[in-house]
Parts: C-alpha cells; sequence; structure tokens
C-alpha cells in the first residue's frame, strides 16, 4: 500500500547540487541539481541505498533511499514576507 501512496504523491524536491566543473563563460554555480519528482521513476536517478529482504510472512520487501535531497524553497505561504535570500533546507 505505502508504494502507491508514493507512486501518486504531487511532492517535487531537488536533487543535490553536481560536483563543481568550470565554465570558461563564468555564471555562479548552480544552487540546486535536477528535480526529483516523487510520483515520476524516471526522475529519481540511481538510489544510494537500496534493500531487498525475504520476509517469510509478507514476501519481499524494497527499501530505496536518496541522499541529500532538499525542498526548493518558493516565495509562498510562510516565505511570502521573507526579505533575504531563500535558505536550502
Amino acid at each position: 500500500m505505502a508504494s502507491s501512496a508514493v507512486a501518486t504523491s504531487p511532492r517535487r524536491v531537488a536533487s543535490p547540487t553536481p560536483s563543481r566543473i568550470y565554465d570558461p563563460k563564468g555564471g555562479r554555480p548552480p544552487k540546486h541539481g535536477g528535480e526529483f519528482a516523487f510520483g515520476q521513476p524516471d526522475t529519481w536517478g540511481e538510489p544510494d541505498i537500496r534493500t531487498v529482504t525475504e520476509m517469510e510472512r509478507y514476501g519481499t520487501a524494497v527499501a530505496t533511499a536518496f541522499d541529500r535531497l532538499h525542498p526548493r524553497l518558493t516565495r509562498r505561504a510562510a516565505w511570502l514576507t521573507h526579505r533575504d535570500e531563500l535558505p536550502i533546507i
């Protein structure tokens, strides 16, 4: 049941910042990596940890973990009146 709840979730977060690569054009390095959409497995990439356990009573249990995902804040709701640069949580 939990997997179906995850598959329909509209929640999106950002992946970690990619490694810094020299860009001869200059510019600020990115703060966020690619988008990670819980309902779209093609945006996930490779998991940092994945375990598979055979359960006597329930069959196969699979757990997948992704490290360093963070929400991408916008100036809505609680952050509407925040005047400084939005933090990376």
